[in-house]
């Protein structure tokens, strides 16, 4: 499970999914916000949307833990090449997308990326409720 884990998490395919995320929301997002919205890009049937991008493997609640604690790692590498920024807020550190984010984001053309735009623009029109919803169920299940 830890191989599939990192094959469909790893920093490059987390900092990618934020950057499109951002692009979809065009709104300031805290970490817990992109952990949430990456969870519902995954799996958004559990939330009433549009078909699931990757399978619902057994126990796959457990991947958000480590979204959270690999997601910073991946936003600061496309941070770092100016794909996302970040604002310091007195409620933490704020994310939001920037030009170059639309050129890279643009350039995703493969399949997998056209079927992420659909869940995309559900996240676009829901994403406070989303947001809302599975911030609820982490603190629920103190992950």
């Amino acid at each position: 499970m830890d191989n599939i884990l990192q094959a469909l998490n790893n920093s490059i395919e987390l900092g990618t999914r934020s950057s499109l995320i951002l692009i979809a929301v065009d709104k300031e997002l805290s970490l817990d916000e992109l952990v949430s919205l990456d969870y519902a890009l995954l799996y958004s049937e559990e939330l009433g949307g549009p078909k699931n991008l990757h399978p619902a493997l057994p126990n796959h609640i457990a991947e958000i833990a480590h979204r959270r604690e690999y997601l910073p790692k991946a936003l600061n590498f496309f941070i770092q090449k100016g794909v996302v920024t970040v604002e310091a807020r007195s409620t933490g550190y704020c994310y939001s997308s920037n030009e170059r984010t639309l050129d890279f984001v643009s350039c995703l053309q493969q399949p997998y990326f056209r079927k992420a735009w659909i869940v995309l623009d559900w996240i676009s029109e829901n994403y406070q409720w989303i947001t809302d919803i599975q911030l609820t169920r982490l603190k629920e299940r103190k992950l």
